[in-house]
């Protein structure tokens, strides 16, 4: 390398030209190796891009039905069974019985295939409930007790769910007649004895709904959906030989009988 250079400068000197600029070594190589890169690389083929695919064809947004709304159906908006009896305004504490019973029942609802009972929903008859002596049968014999009266609200409960078609579980007559409501068509009740009890057939709640008016009237009322749709039942009372037999018959096919016997007052 001195070699080299020396004659260089000899050579320069000689001929009077115009020294060559010094020459960095590190920067030649650096300009060698990247010329050999450019001339030597590896060929790399070109990237062909494909063809874009032709926009697919969209099918125009169909019109959405409006949600179909159910219009509002009351669901106790129909009286399915009623039936009103009287009492007489005179008998204040028997009245003040009947007036309890009847608002404990009141507003009840019975879900489909529950069953009503009216020693549960009433309750027991006691002077700390507000329940007054009134007269009341007892084994074929009049007498008095507390919640007397209470029976002409089952009864006329239980021909309301008579002409409701409701299922009957469990009712008995009282061992005298009744002056309220035709013999064979009464439902006698005490606590921890006779029951009157039914049962809703139906896929729907039912409500009881009731109207105690002090002028001498009780009305029972079964309410159902106001777009139900039932088919009403024939009631009829037959007698033979002292017994009283209600059969009720609903769309030609007998779906209950009860009966009933009265000793005398």
């Amino acid at each position: 390398m001195l070699e080299t250079a020396a004659l260089l400068l000899a050579l320069s000197v000689g001929t009077n030209a115009t020294p060559a600029p010094p020459v960095d070594s590190q920067t030649a190589i650096v300009e060698q190796a990247q010329q050999f890169t450019q001339e030597f690389a590896p060929y790399v083929p070109p990237v062909v891009e494909p063809d874009p695919e032709p926009p697919k064809e969209e099918k125009p947004a169909e019109p959405q039905k409006p949600t179909e709304t159910k219009p509002w159906v009351n669901p106790y908006g129909q009286t399915l069974g009623t039936c009103t009896t009287k009492f007489a305004r005179s008998n204040t504490n028997r009245n003040t019985n009947i007036q309890l019973a009847t608002k404990a029942c009141n507003g009840y609802v019975i879900q489909p295939g529950a069953t009503f009972s009216f020693n549960t929903v009433v309750g027991q008859r006691t002077k700390e409930r507000g329940y007054k002596e009134a007269g009341v049968y007892v084994n074929g014999q009049t007498d008095t007790g507390v919640g007397g009266g209470i029976c002409q609200v089952s009864s006329t409960l239980f021909n309301a769910a008579l002409e409701s078609n409701m299922t009957i579980v469990a009712r008995r007559a009282h061992s005298l007649p009744v002056s309220y409501l035709p013999r064979g068509r009464d439902a006698t009740v005490s606590w921890g004895g006779p029951e009157f009890k039914f049962k809703n057939p139906y896929d729907y709640p039912v409500m009881i709904g009731t109207y105690y008016d002090k002028s001498g009237k009780l009305t029972m009322s079964i309410l159902g959906p106001a777009d139900a749709k039932i088919a009403k039942p024939t009631i009829k009372v037959t007698e033979k030989n002292g017994v009283y037999t209600l059969t009720r018959t609903v769309n030609g096919k007998v779906n209950y009988t009860t009966t009933s016997t009265y000793g005398s007052h």
